[in-house]
């Protein structure tokens, strides 16, 4: 039997726009894909974030629009958002004792799982570094996710003069807990001169500092690699893992810090997994502000890399205010919390 495949469109509004070096973003736009085959069904999204290389909007909308009439065929490789999406919610033949998302299905009972081995796995419980506002309103939301729970945070720099950013980090360090440890994401807005300014501050606090996320632009790794080892701070990568040299830096060694990984950007899922085994200790999964959809895809990804260890990227759900995402915003996601997912009726809200 063929498949079938239903094409969903939203545009979702920021509670609040999020700002980052890269400007202003206000509106989240991308697809819901429902695929249908042999009486089974299967999800996924498809989330376009041009700015880390992806395909754009219009892209995706020309495909899947083609997909809609012809659906065998597969995503090319330049379309990573779409190869994500179809391989997520891809629906075959083989069927397995334990599906990965629950949905009701308990052990021993016929599923219906992905092609690859390594992407079924049962779902655990993930520690969520809580994601602060740019400039000084994060200090009162940092205490705020202090007190929740959270011990690990991410704050977008870049955005305003580096003087006034580091008194205000300077401010979160000294007022959170000392089991509290901090990221900085740069998201690919500094130069040289401003990193320099940023270790030195941040060495007496070295402790405290998860890493430096992305602060130069793609093709400057070499450069910030050096920066890693003289300051003895972390550097990860993010923006690099998406640019026309992604694929060095995800091989084993070829980079000594974290890798920030949007699994939605990066193409087919199975793949994905192979790609980042060898190096799943140093992953920092990482959200694009998906719905409930791409949540639990990347964390069907998540779940087959055992290694991986970090506090993920996912304070994201509360971002939103329609319905789109299934968990609550809290310090962790829970194995248990996340056999509530039921994709349907996600998909019936748009």
């Amino acid at each position: 039997m063929s498949r079938q495949i239903s094409v969903k469109p939203y545009r979702r509004a920021f509670r609040q726009p999020l700002r980052t070096a890269h400007g202003e973003w206000a509106t989240r736009e991308g697809f819901l894909v429902r695929v249908e085959q042999e009486g089974r069904v299967g999800y996924g999204e498809v989330a376009p974030l041009p700015k880390f290389g992806s395909e754009t909007l219009a892209e995706a909308t020309a495909f899947l629009e083609q997909l809609v009439s012809q659906p065998e065929i597969a995503a090319p490789a330049n379309l990573p958002c779409c190869a994500f999406a179809l391989s997520a919610a891809q629906v075959v033949t083989e069927r397995g004792s334990f599906h990965p998302l629950g949905n009701g299905v308990a052990p021993n009972q016929s599923a219906p799982r992905l092609s690859s081995s390594r992407v079924v796995a049962p779902p655990r419980d993930y520690s969520v570094s809580a994601l602060l506002p740019s400039g000084s309103t994060a200090l009162r939301l940092a205490d705020e996710k202090s007190k929740a729970g959270y011990r690990s945070m991410k704050w977008k720099i870049g955005v305003e003069p580096i003087a006034k950013e580091i008194t205000t980090a300077r401010s979160l360090l000294d007022s959170l807990p000392s089991t509290v440890r901090l990221r900085f994401d740069a998201n690919a807005g500094l130069v040289a001169s401003e990193l320099e300014q940023w270790l030195e501050f941040l060495i007496p606090y070295r402790s405290r500092v998860d890493f430096i996320e992305q602060p130069l632009a793609c093709g400057q790794e070499a450069l910030m690699g050096d920066y890693m080892e003289a300051s003895g701070i972390c550097i990860a990568l993010d923006e690099s893992l998406n640019g026309s040299d992604r694929e060095r830096w995800l091989k084993p060694n070829a980079w000594a810090g974290a890798l920030v990984i949007k699994a939605p950007l990066m193409g087919e899922l199975s793949q994905l997994a192979d790609r980042l085994a060898p190096v799943a200790e140093q992953v920092v999964l990482s959200s694009v502000f998906e719905t409930g959809i791409g949540l639990e895809n990347s964390l069907r990804l998540a779940d087959s890399l055992p290694q991986l260890f970090r506090p993920i990227g996912y304070d994201t759900v509360a971002a939103f205010n329609d319905g789109l995402n299934y968990l609550q915003a809290a310090p962790a996601i829970c194995a248990s919390d996340r056999r509530t997912y039921d994709p349907e009726s996600l998909w019936n809200l748009i």
